[in-house]
């Protein structure tokens, strides 16, 4: 009996860490978020719409200066290049009505490896310890790494990441084409700015009732090096939408 017990629990654990969708709904949820996410990234230029994160950051910056520039000329100087921020977001919009930002990206959907930074987060006690330091990200955001409060209960699909054990898997690039994103053949080279020079994106994870998901994505930022984020999305109203991103540095050696 108690050899059977065990046996349930192992059973029990491996299921709760098992993919419960095909592969297909998995590409089909990615396509619908990445999207989104993409939107808000610094490299995308859709993030420069007005309205955009990339917008929003520019714009506060210039007109602070403006509020606070006690030098005439250089007030101007700031003006003007509100202006051009203001002209630049309206060319962009005009644009995209009829061309595709190409993301250059590896045709395979990574599954993740987690490395051990610090601590191991694998072991029961490293994660025990390590959970507070997520949760004044998740819960409070006392370092303002989000955008918003996410929640406590995404962290579980950090963990969830941490243990996966799905494979790499091939995809045609094609099949994650949406919105205003056209997924390419990686070009290192481009310096095309109607482009992101992607690098991976990583298999999704979902949450024990199917509402909350995690999978990541890496690109080429600052000096051609590697930036990863863990990607937070959820389910409403029967669809899903990008919630936030948590950099991967700061639970693993990436």
């Amino acid at each position: 009996m108690k050899l059977l017990s065990i046996l349930f629990f192992i059973l029990l654990f491996n299921f709760s860490y098992s993919q419960n969708i095909d592969f297909k709904t998995e590409k089909e949820i990615i396509k619908q978020t990445l999207s989104q996410y993409l939107d808000t990234n610094p490299n995308s230029i859709a993030s420069f719409f007005k309205g955009g994160k990339g917008y929003k950051f520019a714009s506060f910056g210039l007109e602070t200066g403006i509020a606070m520039e006690e030098d005439s000329l250089k007030r101007e100087d700031l003006k003007k290049d509100l202006n051009h921020l203001n002209y630049y977001s309206d060319s962009i919009s005009d644009v995209l009505k009829t061309k595709k930002i190409n993301v250059f990206i590896s045709d395979t959907l990574f599954a993740y490896k987690y490395i051990p930074a610090t601590n191991n987060l694998k072991n029961e006690n490293d994660w025990k310890q390590n959970y507070q330091y997520l949760l004044s990200d998740f819960k409070y955001n006392e370092l303002a790494r989000m955008d918003t409060i996410i929640g406590e209960e995404y962290i579980d699909l950090i963990k969830r990441q941490v243990h996966y054990k799905g494979e790499n898997k091939t995809f045609a690039r094609g099949e994650l084409d949406h919105s205003y994103y056209k997924y390419e053949k990686e070009d290192l080279t481009s310096k095309d700015e109607f482009s992101i020079r992607g690098s991976k994106i990583y298999r999704l994870v979902l949450n024990k009732n199917n509402t909350k998901g995690c999978f990541l994505f890496s690109f080429y930022c600052n000096q051609n090096k590697i930036c990863r984020s863990f990607i937070f999305i959820k389910k409403e109203n029967n669809k899903w939408v990008y919630v936030d991103e948590y950099p991967s540095w700061i639970v693993d050696e990436s």
